[in-house]
């Protein structure tokens, strides 16, 4: 008959130890994974309105006809003439500075002309620390991001 005193095994403070090192290397995990959607939801936006502020320009050269990006502030939106509306992510926020006959404390637009060029303007993204600037040349429309830019 074997000896009870002799099986050997693991004790309570060792699997307790385990248990614990195992919840840090998840908690660590999940918190790496949330910061990596959140940059790629920040990346996705920003190409998104890149995107919508390329396409109108192009609508405006090949119609001949201006074509306009409405901004709703209060909203955090953007929407290419009466098309649905595009939401930035949450907890990402847009602010806009333009022509003065194109923009109002809620609302605002950028608008390009046939020949390729726009009202020109800057539409800033923020999200907590995070902030980029999108720079609309009023001459040729060319969009560009600056990292980091302020208002």
């Amino acid at each position: 008959m074997a000896d009870l005193g002799a099986t050997r095994g693991f004790t309570l403070l060792e699997m307790l130890v385990v248990i614990l090192i195992i919840s840090i290397g998840t908690s660590l995990l999940a918190h790496s994974v949330t910061g990596g959607l959140d940059n790629a939801r920040e990346r996705q936006a920003k190409r998104e309105l890149s995107l919508a502020l390329r396409s109108v320009r192009s609508q405006a050269v090949l119609s001949g006809q201006p074509t306009t990006l409405h901004f709703d502030l209060r909203r955090d939106s953007y929407r290419i003439g009466h098309q649905a509306e595009h939401f930035l992510p949450e907890g990402m926020h847009l602010r806009l500075t333009t022509a003065v006959d194109l923009s109002s404390s809620r609302d605002g637009a950028v608008e390009f002309y046939p020949d390729g060029g726009s009202s020109g303007g800057n539409v800033y993204l923020e999200r907590g620390p995070n902030s980029w600037r999108v720079d609309i040349a009023w001459l040729t429309g060319k969009v560009s991001w600056q990292d980091g830019a302020q208002p």
